[in-house]
């Protein structure tokens, strides 16, 4: 499958010039004949914690916008939103095609250090698309410093995660890091997408990957804007999980989890 990641430079809190930018990546990918696009974590505003600012309806103007600019094109895009519905906020993946929003993703771990669950609700529902006989699981920022989300995707048969972000640049290390263990642990391709430039105070380093299930990066890493292309053999990991099936193979002792403690005093 040829995938695309936009490694984005968003406005913020600009919504009409980030569409434009939006409409201009589709088309580029498009003609580039990608089959997945990805956008990074709320790609229409910025990681914002002014809801009022930020969210918008499903059935908004911006949303329809968003929504056409795929209409008569082959490929699948994943976009982050911020969205609301009634005096519900929540932190999303939108999931286009064709002209329709087709599904979304709400965010289920909400990043503390800014105040995320203040302002925004979780989700509680993983989501796994379907496309052209694979399994793409996605996932959103700090969603992916927790191993769960990540067991249960690799158990129901995710051939890719994707972690759409805004990782600031601080934290380059732990971004790349994160990455390609959760492919490790998991046997499985890993797309990891964040934005790059500045926004609310913040820098982001972009580095954008394609992490194989070796934990290896396929892509140089970088930070200048611009739509990272890559071919991924998205069979491979149910192949590899039937020659090394590390999770199914797992031992997991009979009883409680708790560890037995053994003291040792002098």
């Amino acid at each position: 499958m040829k995938v695309a990641l936009s490694q984005m430079d968003m406005a913020w809190l600009d919504i009409p010039a980030n569409l434009r930018k939006i409409s201009e990546t589709i088309d580029e990918a498009e003609q580039l004949g990608v089959e997945l696009l990805v956008f990074p974590e709320m790609a229409l505003t910025g990681f914002c914690m002014d809801t009022q600012s930020a969210t918008l309806e499903l059935g908004s103007p911006e949303i329809r916008q968003l929504a056409a600019m795929t209409r008569d094109k082959k490929l699948l895009v994943l976009i982050g939103a911020a969205m609301r519905s009634g005096s519900r906020f929540t932190n999303d993946c939108l999931v286009l095609r064709n002209g329709e929003v087709i599904a979304s993703y709400s965010k289920m771990n909400l990043f503390p250090v800014t105040g995320e669950e203040k302002h925004y609700e979780p989700g509680h529902q993983m989501l796994t698309i379907e496309y052209q006989g694979y399994r793409i699981t996605p996932l959103i920022c700090f969603d992916s410093r927790f191993m769960k989300p990540f067991i249960t995707g690799a158990a129901a048969r995710t051939d890719a995660f994707v972690i759409m972000a805004s990782w600031p640049d601080a934290q380059s290390a732990q971004w790349k890091t994160t990455l390609s263990a959760r492919a490790m642990d998991t046997q499985t391709f890993v797309f990891g997408v964040n934005r790059t430039g500045t926004g609310g105070g913040l820098s982001f380093a972009g580095e954008c990957n394609v992490i194989a299930p070796s934990g290896k990066p396929m892509l140089p890493y970088s930070s200048d804007e611009k739509l990272l292309v890559a071919d991924v053999d998205l069979s491979y990991p149910g192949k590899l999980r039937e020659r090394f099936p590390m999770l199914a193979a797992q031992h997991a002792a009979p009883g409680p989890e708790k560890p037995r403690t053994v003291a040792i005093h002098g």
